[in-house]
């Protein structure tokens, strides 16, 4: 591509030394206050996220505003700390047993009487061990002949809890000298520490991978790693149509659209000027153009565990892998990244751009050490025994796998926060998106142009989008599925939103919503009536939910007003298609099927033939049965909406 677009593999701007990468290597050496505060980084989930890229690399999604290799790098030094504390412990025990054998022997069989005695409550368990304790107290004051024995017994536990916080203190220490480090240098690579040959190959592998162009997605549609879905999906399906009947079109094609979109995103990511303007504009801060192909999580994962390469020629329409075409800002130290993902598509005569915003939101807080070394390596040591206490309760903690065992593993996307907090970081991430799917939909629209097809249906399409989220016009005209244009539609939603809505980047949809002048109903268009389907999907409902051009899941919408007349007559026969594919899909749900069939074997027999004599009585009557058959029914959003057609066809 002549736009700037990055390889695989070639690192994107502000990745490698960024503040991101730097926070998650620090994060490595810190041990939270607040364990259990799933709104703070957590070491310990960090270095199980670190653990599981370094176990499997195949799961570990492409990176976006950081550098993966120096986690991985560190969280290898962590896991090296950690065995040798842990081996420095066992050793410690061992002294302790050798300096007192015969008590250690007798504490373990006070273990064992506690660890059966565990189930049955707290008591229960603590029974023994705090008993024979007090007994070896009384035992040194009765029993001289055994008195070392009883004292050695008494005084073991003092001696080695003792000792294991010495050691902890001292692994304290160490980590806090490493996270000083690692705030100071934590962005750059470094030499990997001694490391077993099959770490060195998945660090390898993890470092081919990490900035790959195959993306997964999950069942929400939403890329992993790319973060939060900030809006649906935007489709706009258009007809290609000559925009002079006489004069012949020049082919196009899904490589040429892509060639014009990625330029016409550089120039604005770059800030360059347009022919003609003279205006000097900041570039976008870290962008690039990508071309990536998206495949679902399960195909994208068994392809990278068995190394077979995926071409970007392969995808397309009806292939489970499609190529998109990616929009990227970095800003904030990385912190935060907005991307676009832009596909297009040239089948059945019409043209369809699908836009695809998501956000990454900054990392999660990064915990402070919440007291000094000494009293944070006290409560580290108070670990192990609260370990052989679940041990003995056999309630050991259980640690699950935050992505699943067998799903693609995003360790920047799990380790971000649930929504923007910040007010400036919130309306970046709004501009940047505003700015490239503008630049996206002024592309397409010159190249329309270029090759001489019709543009208006396209520029009503735009205009829309530009109302709805960048002006805020809440009462802009909205192009339904079937061909029908309503104009002064209240789009209302209730106070309370629905919880499952809440989920994701939570972002205001653009400036405040002003109240403009109620819009003129259109006059019907000169031009042929646009095929039908075409338009931006919303959905279909007269008063539900409705997803708008810009993406957002509007509830409770109301559409009132005035619409165009006259219907044409292919948006009923597409309209009666649907209905009758509904009706066969759900044949088993329907108490009498066959009188729907019925009702739309006699409205495809007149529709054939619009000027014949029962034509209008055909449909009268189709449109004062018809509701009542579908009401309450599977069928009854595709019968509803036959229904206002024909009412729409009739005048």
């Amino acid at each position: 591509m002549r736009t700037g677009e990055l390889s695989a593999g070639e690192s994107p701007p502000q990745a490698a030394g960024s503040d991101v990468t730097r926070q998650l290597c620090t994060a490595l050496y810190a041990h939270s206050a607040h364990v259990a505060d799933p709104m703070r980084l957590s070491e310990a989930r960090l270095l199980r996220l670190v653990k599981d890229v370094l176990r499997d690399p195949a799961r570990s999604v492409p990176s976006y505003g950081f550098d993966l290799i120096p986690v991985l790098t560190h969280g290898v030094r962590v896991r090296r700390r950690q065995l040798l504390r842990r081996g420095v412990v066992v050793a410690v025990v061992g002294l302790v047993v050798a300096w007192a054998p015969s008590s250690a022997l007798t504490w373990l069989g006070a273990l064992g009487v506690a660890w059966v005695l565990g189930p049955s409550g707290t008591g229960w368990a603590l029974l023994p061990l705090v008993g024979y304790w007090l007994f070896t107290l009384v035992a040194m004051q009765k029993h001289n002949n055994f008195y070392e024995l009883w004292a050695h017994s008494a005084q073991l536990p003092f001696v080695l809890a003792a000792a294991v916080a010495l050691v902890y203190v001292v692994d304290e220490a160490v980590a806090r000298s490493a996270r000083k480090r690692a705030s100071r240098y934590g962005g750059a690579r470094e030499r990997l520490p001694f490391a077993r040959p099959w770490v060195r190959r998945h660090l390898a592998s993890v470092d081919a991978r990490q900035y790959g162009t195959a993306l997964p997605y999950d069942v929400q549609g939403r890329f992993i790693g790319a973060g939060r879905i900030v809006r649906g999906a935007a489709e706009i399906r258009v007809p290609l149509r000559p925009r002079q009947p006489e004069r012949p079109v020049v082919a196009m094609r899904e490589t040429e659209l892509l060639e014009s979109i990625g330029a016409a995103l550089t120039t604005v990511g770059h800030g360059e000027s347009r022919p003609g303007d003279l205006t000097e504009t900041a570039p976008l801060p870290g962008f690039s153009v990508a071309r990536v192909l998206a495949l679902p999580a399960d195909l994208w994962l068994a392809r990278n565990r068995s190394e077979a390469g995926t071409s970007e020629m392969t995808g397309g329409l009806g292939r489970p892998e499609r190529p998109y075409l990616r929009a990227q800002c970095v800003s904030w130290q990385g912190q935060l990244v907005v991307s676009l993902f832009a596909h297009v598509a040239l089948q059945a005569g019409e043209l369809r751009l699908t836009l695809r915003p998501q956000v990454m939101a900054p990392l999660l807080p990064l915990p402070e050490p919440a007291s000094r070394a000494v009293f944070e390596g006290l409560r580290g040591a108070a670990g192990p025994w609260l370990t052989l206490w679940r041990r003995i309760r056999k309630t050991p903690a259980q640690e699950t796998d935050p992505a699943g065992p067998d799903t693609p593993l995003s360790l920047r996307d799990d380790l971000s926060l649930p929504e923007i907090s910040d007010l400036h970081q919130r309306g970046d991430a709004e501009r940047h998106v505003e700015l490239m799917q503008t630049a996206v939909l002024s592309a397409v629209e010159a190249l329309l142009e270029h090759h001489g097809f019709a543009t208006e249906a396209f520029s009503d399409r735009h205009t829309v989008i530009n109302s709805i989220h960048v002006l805020g016009d809440n009462n802009a005209g909205i192009q339904l599925a079937g061909g029908v244009t309503l104009t002064q539609v209240a789009q209302t939603a209730p106070t309370a939103p629905d919880p499952a809505s809440t989920e994701g980047v939570f972002m205001n949809p653009g400036l405040p919503h002003r109240t403009p002048d109620p819009e003129p109903a259109r006059t019907p268009d000169p031009e042929p009536a646009q095929a039908p389907g075409s338009g931006i999907n919303i959905g279909r409902d007269n008063t539900g939910t409705a997803q708008i051009a810009d993406g957002h899941v509007l509830s409770h919408v109301t559409q009132t007003g005035t619409g165009q007349s006259g219907v044409p007559l292919d948006s009923v026969a597409a309209l009666l298609t649907a209905f009758r594919a509904d009706i066969n899909r759900n044949a088993e749900l329907l108490a009498d099927p066959e009188a729907l069939r019925d009702e739309t074997t006699v409205l495809a027999g007149v529709l054939t033939d619009p000027e014949s004599d029962g034509f209008r009585p055909a449909l009268r009557m189709a449109a004062r049965s018809l509701p009542a058959l579908v009401a309450g029914t599977a069928v009854q959003h595709t019968g509803e909406a036959l229904v206002t057609a024909i009412r729409g066809l009739l005048g």
